[in-house]
């Protein structure tokens, strides 16, 4: 396994203050880890967990998410936000992000992304056919990332592009009830820990970013729930209709709280 550096956003709602932390696990230049600091047991789960969520067709999943924000004078505040997503690969997902100050949701069809913006009743459209396509395109052309990204990709939690130098298996214990391994890794710019499902259908259920370069160890913490594999599910799940009222616009940005913003003009 390596680590790597530079590292971008992974499963976000990004959070003023916090852009060293919601980089997440994904870098570019590859350090060799040291195999004597990864533990074989956490080595092993974490690879399993992601083969099998790179091998089944779709998924659906209820997801929680707080986010850390330190303020100019120190304060640390969490936004907290909901969603749920579902997942037809290779290239089909819906996915709604929930919030007190936003609502967003991200569509694809299989040709089209379409991002819409309830408080402003607005919606973008980009050119995309696979799921890695469109996250892609996300983060390059918008600076945002799509809930989810690393378990949406084709390669979930690859292991070339992610920060990690050392790892170890924390021990069994509950996250909703389901008996899960607690793994926990450091890497060079963020800590990170995720519980994963024992058993047959190793699935995460729960995901801790912890960022190491930034005043007051603001952390990113995902909770994932009622996940179905392969749920029932046709085209018209992923066909956006715009709601009434709706405009198209041509340019956007998304920002902290995760309202689109228009910027057409």
């Amino acid at each position: 396994m390596k680590n790597k550096t530079n590292i971008r956003p992974s499963w976000s709602l990004v959070g003023v203050g916090t852009a060293a932390l919601m980089s997440g696990l994904i870098a570019t230049s590859a350090i060799a880890a040291d195999p004597a600091l990864m533990d074989p047991d956490a080595d092993k789960i974490l690879k399993e967990m992601s083969a099998y969520m790179g091998e089944i067709s779709g998924f659906s999943a209820d997801f929680d998410v707080s986010t850390d924000i330190i303020t100019a004078d120190g304060q640390k505040i969490k936004l907290a936000s909901s969603g749920n997503v579902v997942v037809n690969r290779p290239g089909q997902f819906r996915i709604k992000r929930l919030g007190a100050l936003a609502e967003i949701e991200f569509i694809l069809d299989g040709e089209q992304l379409t991002l819409y913006g309830q408080k402003i009743n607005g919606y973008v459209q980009i050119p995309a056919t696979s799921i890695d396509a469109a996250v892609a395109k996300v983060r390059d052309d918008i600076g945002f990332e799509v809930p989810g990204a690393d378990v949406l990709s084709s390669n979930p939690f690859d292991m070339d592009v992610t920060d990690v130098v050392s790892g170890t298996h924390v021990g069994m214990t509950t996250v909703g009830g389901e008996t899960v391994h607690h793994l926990a890794f450091r890497g060079e710019q963020v800590d990170w820990q995720v519980w994963v499902q024992d058993g047959n259908e190793p699935v995460p259920m729960k995901y801790v970013i912890t960022s190491k370069l930034v005043a007051g160890a603001p952390e990113y913490s995902l909770l994932i729930s009622n996940w179905v594999s392969e749920p029932q599910m046709d085209d018209t799940m992923f066909t956006f209709v715009p709601p009434t009222g709706a405009q198209e616009i041509t340019a956007v940005t998304i920002d902290a709280a995760g309202n689109i913003i228009d910027k057409s003009e």
